[in-house]
């Protein structure tokens, strides 16, 4: 990933400590943008991170000064949680802008607070959409399920079938809201049943991706090695020497080592049309040849009594071993199972309820009799499954920093992960091998702090650093991003990075 481009001006004002940076906020009110007076911004301090849950996330504490008591939900209605705020870097003229931040007011609103007479201020806590994504109660049909069958991982040609759009669409965000790559990986069933937020970041995961609620779009999912329209670039897109670094601190990351990847997931298969249920209750009685049949004598049965039967469907794999059914259709109508039924004589049950639609697993009849006495010999249904292999795995280690260190395993769990090859492998085996090298080669990371404002700089974006005059430069990837702005002091960065 690379850092955002500037304007010319701006990039050219970065490292010049004549021009001092400061901020500008604008309010998104109903009746227009608004920027609140420059004055007012005694200070404004900024996070982004990449989560546990693998998405990058944007916050912030904007302090302003409330002398004349303008900032509260009582002057203006709009300014309560929810309120839509920009936040700008310029550089000397306001013509030299950047924007930087799209973020929200949270739930605790305008907060006023008051010293004496003279000192009155108004904090105002800023989030991004990721936590609103990651909030069921705010999404649409949160306590739904959501069945998704042959669908790819991201294509914004194909909207209807990419994941990444169907599941920001759970959130309210629609297919023009969305930056994305190509990842055309095949993925025959998945079950969305998370919060959008806690989803698209399980699926960034599975293909090393970046996802975020950006500043131009509403939702960015980029960055992936595996996209196959969109170079990978890991190019260093800055430099920082020891005279620019005002201070650093080493951390190794041995907590990130391992050298055997055991990578764990649910493999989904399509089968062709084949028989996924069969009547086969007991009791059962034999013909004079021995073949078996079931009577049907009275209402005891429960296919007959109870309006609730379930038949659940199982499928054959390629192996011909027995695999539960998680998805069917093709399945046959209700005039084709009637059809089909095998009697000892000329009467058949009568079909009081056949429902294949309710359930994607399994089917709900009820049989009647009529009275007469019926010799069933089968009552099947036949169709197309998506069947599964439970705890299928891929394991990969490395012999010889296991002889070094001892064996260091990390277990990998994955719902979105996909057998389709990937430069004539598996890619649910390249992810295990990449995983592989990526910890193995775990190497120290750094803090690091520095007056230049680096309002361009990007979680997952790379660059280089020098600590010393005669020392090595290092290439680095940032983990994590603070900007500090005070009114009346210097603009200082500080950024977690890790050695690459």
């Amino acid at each position: 990933m690379k850092f955002y481009e500037l304007p010319q001006a701006v990039e050219a004002a970065i490292k010049n400590t004549d021009v001092r940076p400061f901020v500008r906020v604008l309010f998104e009110l109903a009746d227009g943008d608004v920027f609140i007076p420059d004055s007012d911004i005694l200070e404004f301090v900024s996070t982004s991170y990449k989560s546990s849950d693998g998405g990058i996330v944007n916050s912030g504490e904007l302090t302003l000064n409330n002398k004349n008591a303008l900032y509260s939900s009582e002057v203006n209605a709009e300014y309560t949680t929810g309120l839509g705020v920009q936040i700008w870097y310029c550089f000397g003229d306001k013509a030299n802008t950047f924007f930087r931040f799209h973020l929200f007011v949270d739930d605790n609103g305008f907060q006023n607070q008051e010293t004496g007479f003279l000192n009155k201020s108004t904090k105002i806590k800023l989030i991004d959409l990721s936590q609103k994504l990651n909030d069921s109660k705010l999404q649409k049909n949160w306590t739904d399920a959501q069945t998704v069958i042959h669908s790819v991982v991201c294509d914004k040609e194909h909207p209807e079938k990419s994941l990444v759009h169907l599941i920001a669409s759970r959130g309210g965000i629609n297919a023009n809201e969305i930056n994305c790559g190509k990842l055309p990986f095949d993925i025959p069933y998945v079950l969305i049943e998370g919060t959008a937020w806690k989803e698209l970041c399980a699926l960034a995961r599975a293909y090393n991706a970046v996802v975020e609620c950006g500043k131009d779009l509403t939702l960015s999912f980029i960055e992936s090695p595996y996209d196959s329209e969109n170079e990978y670039s890991d190019d260093s897109d800055f430099s920082l020497n020891e005279k620019e670094i005002t201070h650093f601190r080493f951390f190794n990351n041995n907590e990130l080592y391992a050298n055997n990847i055991r990578l764990k997931y649910t493999r989904y298969i399509q089968t062709e049309r084949q028989e996924l249920w069969s009547y086969s209750d007991a009791p059962v009685w034999y013909d004079e040849n021995m073949d078996a049949y079931y009577p049907f004598t009275d209402d005891t049965r429960k296919i007959v009594k109870d309006s609730d039967y379930e038949a659940i469907y199982t499928a054959k794999n390629f192996d011909g071993k027995t695999r539960n059914v998680v998805f069917a259709d093709s399945l046959d109508s209700e005039e084709d199972f009637l059809n089909s039924m095998e009697v000892t004589g000329t009467e058949k049950p009568v079909i009081i309820q056949y429902d294949t639609t309710t359930h994607k697993d399994r089917a709900i009849i009820q049989l009647g009799r009529d009275g007469k006495l019926i010799g069933l010999r089968k009552a099947s249904i036949t169709g197309r499954a998506i069947i599964s292999e439970n705890n299928f795995s891929v394991f990969v280690k490395n012999d010889s920093e296991i002889k070094k260190h001892g064996q260091i395993v990390r277990n990998v769990t994955s719902k979105y992960l996909s057998d389709d090859l990937f430069e004539d492998k598996p890619f649910c085996e390249r992810r295990a091998n990449d995983l592989l090298d990526e910890c193995v080669n775990t190497k120290g990371g750094y803090y690091l702090t520095t007056y230049i404002p680096l309002i361009h700089a990007r979680v997952g974006a790379f660059m280089d650093i020098r600590l010393s005059e005669d020392g090595a430069i290092k290439k680095v990837k940032i983990e994590e991003l603070t900007f500090r702005y005070k009114h009346n002091e210097a603009f200082s960065s500080e950024i977690w990075v890790k050695q690459v």
